[in-house]
């Protein structure tokens, strides 16, 4: 995002969003919202994948992490997690789809994935230890780009 100042800028009718209809502004958000939120998900199965297969390789004591009820447990919420926020997001495309107002729908799916990727991949980072701080494993950049999701629309609510 960036800041755009307009000074003593005219734009033609022809130029109007949406042409001589306009545009219908409560859809065009909804339909931003979904695509917000869709790549929330992505990025959250991004880190739980990674995390997940990491946990698997890595091995502590002799044995992979993924064996400890502790880091199993944190995956199994991040999928949980991801789950949920995933089926909000097909519910709001599916009114969307359907030409029905998806304002309500789109709101909570943006808002829950917001919260969600935090979580999730702050988790994969928890799961990698101190190898999650490092940029040779993505799962850093990932938590960077999911503190995003909440500032989109206005101020961050996490």
């Amino acid at each position: 995002t960036y800041e755009l100042t307009l000074k003593d800028c005219r734009v033609g009718a022809d130029a109007r969003l949406g042409g001589d209809k306009g545009i219908d502004f409560s859809r065009l958000m909804s339909e931003s919202r979904v695509a917000f939120a869709a790549m929330g998900v992505g990025v959250m199965n991004a880190a739980f994948e990674y995390a997940r297969d990491y946990a698997k390789e890595r091995k502590a004591f002799g044995v992979p992490i993924a064996t400890k009820q502790a880091i199993a447990f944190i995956l199994a919420d991040m999928a949980i997690e991801i789950d949920a926020a995933r089926l909000l997001v097909w519910e709001a495309a599916y009114e969307l789809d359907k030409g029905r107002d998806a304002l309500k729908a789109s709101y909570l799916a943006k808002n829950y994935v917001a919260n969600s990727a935090l979580k999730v991949t702050d988790n994969g980072v928890q799961v990698l230890g101190g190898h999650g701080y490092i940029r040779e494993h993505p799962v850093e950049m990932w938590l960077r780009n999911a503190r995003g999701f909440s500032a989109i629309e206005g101020i961050a609510t996490v």
